[in-house]
């Protein structure tokens, strides 16, 4: 019974705190609701769906959707939602930070990059290791007939031999 009094006694001073102080109240545990914060999280959940479909676009259009189907599917699915949660995380950091470059900005930005060259890695091993076509071992057997066009037409001939 004393710890849960001293809890609420120390959930009370931080709430306190908050209201007297603005700056605190980032530091704090509590995190007010906004109309503001509402609607930035339906556009980072929209953000990360148009994301997905611009990446799998993108990919296919780069890569080639020869060398995209030869990869696993979970292969596919984690490069595709982390490249998308990279993006939702750098136009977080964007908004929330005052500073375009700040360092949580550089560093979403460097995810990106990294996901794009193993996104990259992955399409040309694949690359490389498709199986070759044989449609160059062409081995059916084929006939070509001629016709003359004596054989569609009857030809008067003048003479004995001709």
């Amino acid at each position: 019974m004393c710890t849960r009094h001293v809890n609420e006694g120390l959930a009370e001073s931080k709430a306190e705190v908050a209201l007297s102080d603005p700056s605190a109240a980032a530091h704090s545990d509590i995190v007010q609701h906004t109309p503001e914060m509402f609607w930035l999280r339906w556009a980072y959940a929209l953000e990360f769906l148009v994301a997905i479909v611009a990446i799998i676009t993108l990919w296919g259009e780069v890569g080639g959707e020869e060398h995209l189907d030869l990869i696993p599917w979970y292969t596919k699915l984690v490069c595709i939602l982390g490249w998308s949660g990279c993006c939702v995380g750098l136009s977080a950091a964007l908004v929330e930070q005052k500073k375009v470059w700040g360092g949580r900005t550089i560093l979403w930005l460097l995810s990106i990059l990294l996901l794009t060259a193993a996104m990259g890695g992955i399409t040309y091993y694949y690359h490389l290791h498709e199986e070759p076509d044989d449609s160059g071992d062409d081995t059916t057997a084929y006939s070509v007939s001629s016709v003359a066009p004596e054989g569609y037409f009857y030809v008067a001939r003048n003479g004995k031999n001709g």
